[in-house]
Formats: structure tokens, C-alpha cells, sequence
């Protein structure tokens, strides 16, 4: 009975880690910097593993898929193309 409920629980502890591990690949804020503090432009930009998001002050955001793999930042290159970060 004891086996049994361990073996119950580690599955559905897996299926949690499952879940968390595509919610965090499809997320886009993986890489963030705030600019509310400069005089001249008030944004925020985030990107993620598939595309760039930039919110701006007015509550507007564009967010734009990376079209080439050249401009990528080496961190977010490996996860992209290795799916195990």
C-alpha cells in the first residue's frame, strides 16, 4: 500500500514538472530590462525563446518573432534549438 501511494505521488509530481517545464517554454519573459527610469523612452522590453516583446508606457506592446537565428543571444540559441534548459 505504502509503494503504491509513493509510486501515485511521484507520478503526479512528475505531471506537475511536465507541466511547469511547457508552461516556462512558451512564456516570453525569459530576459527583461526596464527602461521607466530614462527621460526619454519609458518601456520594457522582455523576450522569450520564439519572440521580443516591447510594452510601452501607454500600455501598448509589440512583440515581433525572431526571424533568423543569427541575432540570438547564446543562451536563448541553445534553448531553442535543444528544448533542455
Amino acid at each position: 500500500m505504502a509503494a503504491t501511494l509513493c509510486q501515485v505521488m511521484g507520478f503526479l509530481l512528475s505531471l506537475l514538472g511536465l507541466g511547469g517545464m511547457i508552461a516556462a517554454t512558451g512564456m516570453d519573459q525569459w530576459a527583461t530590462e526596464d527602461r521607466y527610469d530614462s527621460v526619454v523612452t519609458a518601456i520594457f522590453s522582455y523576450s522569450g525563446l520564439w519572440n521580443s516583446c516591447v510594452r510601452q508606457s501607454s500600455g501598448f506592446t509589440e512583440c515581433r518573432p525572431y526571424f533568423t537565428i543569427l541575432g540570438l543571444p547564446g543562451t536563448l540559441l541553445f534553448c531553442q534549438k535543444k528544448h533542455k534548459c
